[in-house]
């Protein structure tokens, strides 16, 4: 544990202009208010939440959704579904300027920062989106489950007015002017079971690839679920993290038709 902090704090130091400063408040266990890269371009967080340094960790250090699984390439379609202030959505558009991305948000204040952070980083190529993914079209609302940015779930009721809009995966396409999606990053804190629930196969395989955090301990079943409906269409890798009944679920789309489904190998993180 003490070499793994070691290796963050230095990792923070070599990407980051203010690496300095988030070393002292990740050691202090402070928030932090903003990442900024070499280039000077400042990429803010609610200063009175957390969760900042623990997601630029997973995304721009770790690089949990897309080590050894995916680059974009010229002409890409890329979705970023719960983009928080945009961690991910920049991280990748800054690394191939003509890929496209579409960043979904529905939290209305993680939407702001996303919005304005995209404005100062990648303005081209990131359009933003205050929708959320769910298992049909409809409205919801956004409920905070803790201190952090990034703890905020969706509650779908057919009664509520004025709410968020809430989009299935078959608006999403539509939403981005697709008939593919290159790569779909996902974490949505538990509607990952009811989006991927409604979803027909065929609909799936026009997923090229999917990079998703799964919540079991918010919605039990939620893995045997993904596996159930993906692995027709994908091959897929689990990679546990080290809290209890969460992970990291990457699934490739099959380059065969009528491929028969293999079991999921499960990497032990």
């Amino acid at each position: 544990m003490y070499l793994k902090s070691v290796l963050q704090m230095g990792s923070l130091m070599l990407h980051f202009r203010n690496g300095a400063t988030l070393v002292q408040q990740m050691r202090a266990a402070e928030p932090s208010d903003a990442i900024v890269l070499w280039d000077g371009t400042r990429i803010a967080h609610p200063a009175q939440r957390a969760g900042l340094l623990e997601a630029v960790q997973e995304i721009w250090l770790e690089h949990v959704y897309t080590g050894g699984f995916y680059r974009p390439a010229d002409g890409d379609v890329i979705v970023d579904a719960g983009a928080n202030i945009g961690l991910f959505a920049i991280y990748v558009a800054r690394q191939n300027p003509r890929c496209r991305v579409i960043a979904l948000e529905p939290f209305a204040e993680n939407f702001q920062y996303l919005q304005a952070n995209v404005a100062r980083a990648c303005p081209k190529n990131v359009t933003c989106h205050e929708v959320a993914l769910g298992a049909g079209f409809g409205q919801g609302q956004m409920q905070a489950m803790g201190s952090r940015s990034l703890d905020h779930v969706l509650r779908c009721d057919a009664n509520i007015g004025g709410g968020i809009a809430v989009i299935p995966l078959s608006g999403l396409l539509d939403l981005a002017r697709a008939e593919e999606i290159d790569f779909l990053k996902v974490d949505i804190e538990g509607s990952e079971h009811d989006v991927f629930a409604a979803a027909s196969p065929q609909l799936l395989s026009r997923c090229k690839r999917i990079a998703m955090e799964y919540h079991d301990r918010l919605v039990p079943g939620t893995l045997e679920l993904l596996r159930s409906v993906l692995s027709p269409t994908h091959e897929l890798t689990i990679r546990p993290s080290q809290m209890a009944g969460c992970g990291i679920l990457l699934a490739r789309r099959r380059s065969a038709a009528g491929e028969r489904p293999t079991k999921a190998s499960t990497i032990q993180s």
